[in-house]
C-alpha cells in the first residue's frame, strides 16, 4: 500500500493505527474451494504465521493491513480490540451503566441465556443499539472480566479475553480448553480459557480469569502489538485444530504466562 509505504497518516487508509483496506467476498461458501497451499498473495502464503489469518466467511471481507512493516491478510475480514474500538464498550462507566451496582458476578459471558443472570442479554442489547458486533472481532466466544477476582470490586480497567471457536457440547466438557485472546487497557494477552458444560448452554468456566487484578498483578497482557499477539494464538488455534484441546504444556512450550 502506498500511503502505508509513504506513512500518509492522513490517508483515509489509515485507521486504528495501521493501513487498512477491505475487499468484499463474492463466494457464498465458508472455507476454501481450492487448494490454499498454493496460494501466494504479495508473498504471503498460509506459512506466513500470523501474517495469514483466518479463513474467508460468507457475506464477509477480506482485510489486509499494513503494520509493522509487514502486510497482513485477514481472509475473515475482522477487525479487532484496540484502544479505539474497546473504548466503546470495555470501560468501567459503560459496564457499570449496562450492568448496574447491583450486578453481582464477575464476569459477562457471551453465550448466557436471558434467564441465567441478564447481565449477556443487557450487554447485548447495548451491543445492538450502538451497531458492536462481537464476532466482527473474531469473537464468537467471548467473556467480559467486570470484577476484581479477589476483591469483587469493580476493576478500573475490565478486560475481555475471546475465541474464534465456538462452543457446543461436542467439544466442551472436563478438563477441555479453547484458545483465547485477551485485551486490557491497551495490551493483549494469549492463553487458555476452560470450558464448562451447564444444562441449557455452554461456557468459558467464570473461575477461568479469576486473576485480573485491579492492582495488576496476576494477569500478564504481555503483548502491545495485536499482530504478534494474534501469531502466538494462531498457532495455539493450530494445536487445538490438531488436538482438540489445548494444554498447559502448550502453553509452557510457547513461553506464554
Amino acid at each position: 500500500m502506498l500511503a502505508a509505504q509513504m506513512e500518509d497518516t492522513s490517508s483515509p487508509y489509515y485507521i486504528n493505527g495501521s493501513y487498512e483496506k477491505s475487499i468484499p467476498l463474492k463466494q457464498t461458501k465458508a472455507g476454501w474451494s481450492m487448494d490454499e497451499d498454493s496460494l501466494n498473495v504479495g508473498g504471503i502464503t498460509k506459512n506466513s504465521i500470523g501474517q495469514w489469518i483466518s479463513e474467508p466467511t460468507p457475506g464477509k471481507s477480506i482485510k489486509i493491513y499494513y503494520q509493522g512493516n509487514q502486510m497482513h491478510i485477514n481472509w475473515s475480514g475482522e477487525s479487532f480490540i484496540n484502544r479505539e474500538t474497546a473504548a466503546d464498550f470495555l470501560t468501567k462507566d459503560i459496564l457499570n451503566g449496562i450492568l448496574g451496582d447491583k450486578y453481582s458476578y464477575k464476569v459477562v459471558n457471551s453465550n448466557e441465556p436471558y434467564s441465567q443472570n441478564g447481565g449477556t442479554q443487557k450487554f447485548s442489547d447495548y451491543a445492538n443499539a450502538n451497531g458492536i458486533n462481537m464476532e466482527d472481532y473474531g469473537a464468537k466466544t467471548w467473556q467480559i472480566i467486570y470484577k476484581d477476582g479477589s476483591t469483587n470490586q469493580i476493576l478500573e480497567k475490565p478486560a475481555i479475553y475471546w475465541s474464534t471457536v465456538e462452543l457446543t457440547p461436542d467439544n466442551v466438557g472436563k478438563d477441555k480448553n479453547i484458545p483465547v485472546m485477551g485485551y486490557r487497557d491497551g495490551k493483549y494477552d494469549v492463553y487458555l480459557a476452560r470450558t464448562i458444560k451447564y444444562p441449557s448452554y455452554c461456557s468459558i468456566d467464570n473461575s477461568s480469569f479469576t486473576n485480573v487484578k485491579n492492582d495488576g498483578t496476576g494477569a500478564t497482557f504481555q503483548y502491545e502489538d495485536y499482530y504478534e499477539a494474534k501469531a502466538m494464538y494462531e498457532e495455539l488455534l493450530r494445536r487445538y485444530n490438531a488436538n482438540g484441546n489445548v494444554s498447559y504444556s502448550d502453553i509452557n512450550d510457547l513461553g506464554l504466562s
